[in-house]
């Protein structure tokens, strides 16, 4: 409200003029503006990254407490002066872009923090009508640090698998060796040991005939171990189409295959599953399994079981018999090629067929293992994970 004197010609006072304005709104614009500031200044100072308001003259009018903790309070001070330590904009200085409208999203490195920033400027209308930028502070030196640390892991990544496949070709380059240029010479040596053999036996005394027998048997293991050899650098490399096999059929053609000697029984436990794999891979698994089984039995009745149970997404196999058992501390060495418990003039074993059994099991995303007790017997078992013809789990 506002009032005046009103005088006549004379100067003489006659009375008053008084003018009232309804103000309400504005009282009430302006308290809700303080409001919203506050409510404004309120979830800036509740937010876990920096913020900062800076006029078109370039001062800051404005830091919220992370801010303040993590640079210091430079409020009123020139921006470029605080955080480059400039006496001009910087060249990267985003701010004529934000006062003609555009929102910007930058990264950017302080070398004095040691830190990395991602940036997001706004402009920000003032009441009367002016234009401030608000930038908003997100510390994501962490973050950098964990890409770059990904990005060195994919390029090592990269780089382990040039090595594996030069590793590979290396062992194809082994293989075709081996299959040739060893198994040449031992077909030579075998063809000579039975040519003497026939031609001369009635020529040679016991002892003769005996080191005779025992060239033919050592030729006969070195071509057993070059094939087992042979077989161990495919396990990976050879890709087989999966279908779905009858477990039943596949083990009774493995034990006719194995034709075990009379006093050992070989038996399925319960009705076996019929499940998704790959046929010649997995009758591998179960022909080593058994083969060894029967070549270690030391009882006169030899029992050996198959039997299996379905777990939550996968078939859990074993392989059981009666036979001498094996100590705990050898449970892993097994598993390793060319590792037998006994002398090989004993058991006639290469030692490779449980890596083969572990490799393939493995390969095709499983787990196997062992359970034995010296005397009793022993007991392999091995996980393969369930599947369908559509590649889920059945």
């Amino acid at each position: 409200m506002s009032a005046a004197l009103l005088k006549d010609e004379d100067g003489v006072p006659i009375g008053t003029v008084r003018v009232s304005r309804d103000i309400t709104t504005v009282v009430a614009l302006e308290e809700r503006i303080k409001e919203e500031r506050d409510n404004l200044k309120l979830i800036f100072e509740s937010m876990v990254d920096g913020i900062y308001i800076v006029s078109k003259d370039y001062e800051i009018v404005f830091m919220n407490k992370v801010l303040i903790d993590a640079v210091g309070d430079q409020t009123g001070d020139i921006c470029y002066k605080a955080f480059h330590d400039g006496e001009e904009p910087c060249p990267r200085c985003k701010s004529p872009a934000v006062m003609n409208g555009k929102t910007v999203r930058w990264e950017w490195y302080s070398r004095r923090m040691n830190k990395t920033y991602d940036l997001i400027e706004t402009p920000l209308t003032n009441i009367d009508g002016t234009i401030s930028k608000l930038t908003i502070f997100r510390d994501i030196t962490e973050r950098k640090r964990l890409e770059e640390a990904r990005t060195q892991a994919e390029e090592r990544q990269l780089q382990l698998l040039a090595e594996l496949e030069m590793t590979n070709k290396g062992l194809k380059d082994f293989a075709y060796i081996v299959s040739h240029d060893l198994k040449a010479p031992l077909r030579a040596i075998t063809s000579l040991a039975e040519w003497l053999s026939a031609d001369y036996s009635d020529k040679l005394d016991e002892e003769g005939k005996e080191q005779l027998a025992l060239l033919l048997s050592r030729v006969k293991r070195m071509h057993n171990l070059i094939e087992s050899i042979l077989e161990y650098s495919r396990i990976g490399r050879m890709k087989e189409n999966k279908q779905e096999i009858d477990l039943n059929t596949l083990i009774a053609d493995v034990i006719t295959m194995i034709n075990p000697p009379e006093g050992i029984a070989i038996k399925v436990g319960d009705k076996l599953p019929t499940i998704l794999c790959e046929r010649t891979k997995t009758e591998q698994v179960f022909q080593n399994l058994l083969s060894n089984a029967v070549r270690y039995m030391d009882k006169p009745k030899g029992q050996i079981t198959i039997g299996c149970s379905e777990e939550t997404g996968y078939w859990k196999f074993y392989v059981a018999d009666n036979g001498p058992g094996i100590e705990e501390r050898y449970y892993e060495k097994i598993f390793q090629i060319f590792q037998t418990l006994k002398p090989r003039d004993e058991v006639e074993s290469t030692g490779v067929g449980l890596s083969i059994v572990k490799k393939i099991v493995e390969s095709q995303g499983g787990e196997i293992g062992v359970d034995s007790k010296v005397g009793v017997g022993t007991t392999f078992f091995f996980c393969l994970p369930k599947e369908s013809k559509g590649g889920a789990e059945a």
